[in-house]
């Protein structure tokens, strides 16, 4: 059974920005990676090391970055600007993270995106939020030892 992909022949209409946004993701998939298997180990002590998933999720977007990049047959309409939201809070909770840390940053993310974008009650935006950092540290700080950035914060105190 083959199967064959056709090129769009609206490919050479696209705008440069989806074949920027694709070789980013394509470099980002690749430092992920890096950062998994050099910095953090993928294997450690006969098991799974605080790199592994990092190694496995960086060359999975990578090889699906280059996929995208080669083969792909949809076609990029333009975005305005509500659209842009989700990329722009996520550029700010990162941006956070070496102020208040890994899980603080993403946890504010969480609460704030629920109240403001979700529409939901402050109590739910604020449990939302504090059970997803608690959740996001016991999973990964405790269980299985994922390091993360304390933050200047966090450090101060």
């Amino acid at each position: 059974m083959s199967m064959e992909v056709e090129r769009s022949s609206e490919r050479e209409s696209l705008s440069w920005l989806p074949a920027l946004v694709t070789i980013g993701i394509v470099i980002m998939g690749l430092c992920w990676a890096a950062f998994g298997i050099f910095k953090y180990g993928i294997w450690v002590n006969n098991g799974p090391g605080g790199g592994f998933f990092a190694a496995v999720a960086g060359i999975g977007a990578a090889a699906l970055g280059i996929y995208e990049f080669f083969f792909s047959p949809v076609s990029a309409k333009p975005i305005g600007g509500r659209s842009l939201w989700p990329a722009a809070a996520m550029a700010l909770a990162i941006l956070c993270i070496p102020l208040l840390g890994m899980v603080l940053s993403m946890s504010l993310f969480i609460l704030l995106w629920i109240l403001l974008v979700e529409k939901k009650s402050w109590k739910q935006s604020v449990f939302t939020g504090i059970g997803a950092g608690v959740a996001l540290y016991l999973l990964f700080g405790l269980w299985l030892k994922v390091p993360f950035p304390q933050g200047m914060f966090l450090e101060m105190l």
